[in-house]
């Protein structure tokens, strides 16, 4: 017994704790991947739950601006949720016969700049035109050799659109059912959780929610202001497919960092193929003085509500959610971590809070200050 006791005594201190949470945090981590592995092979269910939440958050205070003015709330959702769907389809039936009626135009000057760019190769590297052609004529010869394959790839390719097709219309059901019965449905969890830890799943519930709707609102109004500055740049210098380019940095914009850059980037090859170099000089100019506009003027001010996140914690998120679900998981990667984030901290206020209280005192709200979330809100 005091052999044991005399071990564990030489045992240092750091390795002891070091081993205490060692073994925890790998309790945590199997379970967060069984957790992950297990959404993803339910993702036909939870990417529409994670998108619909989402859009939730957008859908909810003029739904409830129209129930103040005395509407019923299944009409008001149904408003609300319907109006916008119209409003973007819309929007899409709008801007196609545009778009592609500008691309058969731009497509003369896309095939020169393509010329151009073959004679430069053959006067500055002495490449041979007819070799390159000769190597895309295989690859071409290639992949019509293997069919079965390319039949294959399409198939898959068919199932994945179908599959996206129904993701799609459930979330536009959950999203319109999460805008009507918002407060049952929060209701519902409450009265099945735990009595002793109601309030903490509460609190975290209205700081998850708040951080969700900030950081959403926040991107989408950086996004607005970001696509009418490139969006008025094309216009200005007289590029074709304003509106289209406009639209896709709006959308682009909500993944961050990656999303503006790549969108930036289309406007100004547009430019160079529609206006030459001259005008990609300057649409980068302005690609690049719009975003530093945005990441050090828009992004302190519009999201200093929202939860902050570190560049490094918003590109890790991206590279994990783009490696495990793809565009859809760089799209989702920082809105999730904006919440988890949330939560943790939310859960470390009220344990800081619960060391310094008195027994038996009631743990004081915290919820996030000047923003309450209620569940009539959901």
């Amino acid at each position: 017994m005091n052999d044991d006791t005399d071990e564990s005594a030489r045992v240092p201190a750091w390795l002891l704790t070091g081993a205490s949470w060692g073994w925890r945090l790998l309790v945590l981590l199997v379970g967060a991947i069984a957790a992950l592995y297990v959404m993803m092979r339910l993702s036909l269910v939870t990417l529409p739950i994670i998108i619909a939440l989402i859009l939730c958050t957008l859908c909810v205070p003029p739904a409830r601006a129209l129930e103040r003015r005395g509407l019923p709330r299944a009409p008001a959702a149904l408003i609300v949720v319907g109006g916008g769907l119209l409003a973007l389809s819309g929007l899409v039936a709008l801007l196609t016969p545009a778009f592609v009626e500008q691309v058969q135009e731009l497509r003369p000057t896309v095939l020169e700049a393509v010329d151009t760019l073959f004679t430069y190769l053959e006067t500055n590297f002495d490449w041979n035109r007819e070799e390159i052609t000769g190597y895309v004529q295989q690859l071409t010869a290639r992949a019509q050799e293997s069919g079965g394959e390319v039949a294959g790839t399409v198939l898959t390719g068919a199932a994945a659109i179908v599959q996206g097709i129904a993701a799609l219309l459930l979330a536009i059901v959950l999203l319109f059912f999460f805008v009507k019965d918002g407060e049952q449905i929060v209701a519902w969890f409450q009265a099945r959780s735990p009595a002793d830890h109601r309030d903490t799943i509460s609190a975290v519930g209205r700081r998850a929610w708040a951080a969700l709707a900030g950081f959403v609102r926040g991107t989408a109004a950086v996004a607005l202001i970001d696509a009418i500055g490139i969006g008025v740049g094309l216009a200005v210098l007289q590029i074709p497919l304003v509106l289209p380019i406009a639209l896709l940095v709006f959308l682009g914009s909500f993944i961050p960092v990656i999303g503006a850059f790549l969108t930036g980037l289309l406007a100004v090859l547009v430019a160079l193929a529609a206006g030459g170099l001259q005008k990609a000089l300057i649409m980068l100019a302005i690609v690049v003085a719009v975003q530093q506009f945005e990441g050090n003027v828009l992004q302190p001010v519009i999201m200093r509500r929202a939860v902050a996140l570190h560049p490094v914690v918003i590109l890790s998120a991206l590279t994990g959610g783009a490696a495990l679900a793809g565009i859809v998981g760089a799209f989702l990667a920082v809105p999730v971590a904006a919440v988890v984030s949330a939560i943790g901290n939310e859960l470390r206020l009220r344990a800081e809070a619960d060391a310094v209280t008195e027994p038996g005192a009631p743990p004081e709200p915290m919820g996030p200050p000047g923003h309450p979330i209620e569940a009539d809100d959901l």
